[in-house]
């Protein structure tokens, strides 16, 4: 078997293993449930990172749902039981070639080489799953700010309570809100469920104002959507544009929804070329 890259992608609801040899090319991948605990979360990948090292070429590129300063400690992750612990430490024992990047990045650095936004000057990248992740592209690289940037699902939503997007529609807030998850949500609007329908429109609308809000900053060429919640865009597509076009934002926009699998771990494949280039993120 050929050697490649070990790509990591590590989300709130699943991490995904993979060895990728060139763009695009997965030889061998494995999911897992994210662990809760901090101790299993960094056994599961002490176990399978050891497993997989064997078909790696000594390149381990992560994404991961948070962030890192510049010596490798966790700032933020809400989704995930590492607050405060340097990951980037714990990783260097495997390989001395590692570098991490939010997942909402990895999904616009895969949207810049490979996908739907190598035509366009400047795009909003969303990644819309357990949490809401994102990311800026303009003039063909990734906006960072002062490292933190496009955190946009945290941008608050109910100014009295302090409630920021991902409460209101994060895959997470869904399934506590509706009493069950996306996907089973999903599946009971394809039956044509009266209740899941409507509330498909509900969350529509909340992630339209939430696009309007982007929109008015950024006013992007293009919008990419992904992660498990594009699956259901049919759904809540004219609720989205209804809000839109309440807003009166007056430039049609084109919204783009990337379905399928792994275009996440596949963004990961680019971010230490990415990094190493003259396009630094």
């Amino acid at each position: 078997m050929a050697k490649g890259k070990l790509c990591i992608d590590i989300g709130g609801t699943k991490i995904i293993f993979a060895i990728i040899d060139k763009p695009g090319h997965i030889i061998k991948s494995k999911r897992i449930d994210t662990p809760k605990s901090k101790s299993l979360f960094l056994k599961a990948l002490n176990e399978n990172i050891n497993n997989y090292q064997v078909f790696s070429n000594g390149i381990i590129n992560v994404s991961m749902a948070g962030r890192v300063d510049d010596f490798g400690k966790v700032i933020f992750s809400p989704n995930l039981p590492i607050m405060g612990f340097n990951f980037i430490e714990f990783m260097k024992k495997f390989s001395s070639k590692v570098t991490i990047e939010n997942d909402g990045n990895c999904f616009g650095i895969y949207q810049l080489y490979s996908g739907s936004l190598k035509k366009y000057k400047s795009g909003l990248a969303i990644v819309w799953g357990t949490g809401i992740g994102s990311s800026i592209i303009y003039s063909g690289r990734i906006y960072k700010g002062g490292g933190f940037a496009t955190e946009s699902g945290h941008m608050i939503y109910d100014y009295s309570t302090g409630k920021d997007i991902e409460n209101a529609i994060g895959g997470k807030s869904i399934k506590q809100i509706y009493g069950m998850d996306g996907f089973n949500l999903h599946r009971l609007a394809e039956k044509g469920d009266k209740k899941a329908l409507k509330a498909f429109q509900e969350i529509g609308r909340k992630f339209g104002l939430y696009l309007s809000s982007m929109m008015f900053v950024l006013d992007p060429e293009v919008i990419i959507i992904g992660g498990s919640f594009a699956n259901s865009w049919k759904f809540m597509k004219d609720s989205v544009y209804s809000v839109i076009n309440e807003k009166r934002i007056r430039r049609k926009i084109t919204i783009k929804i990337s379905r399928g699998k792994f275009y996440v771990v596949r963004g990961c494949y680019f971010i230490d070329e990415y990094e190493n280039s003259n396009n630094k993120l």
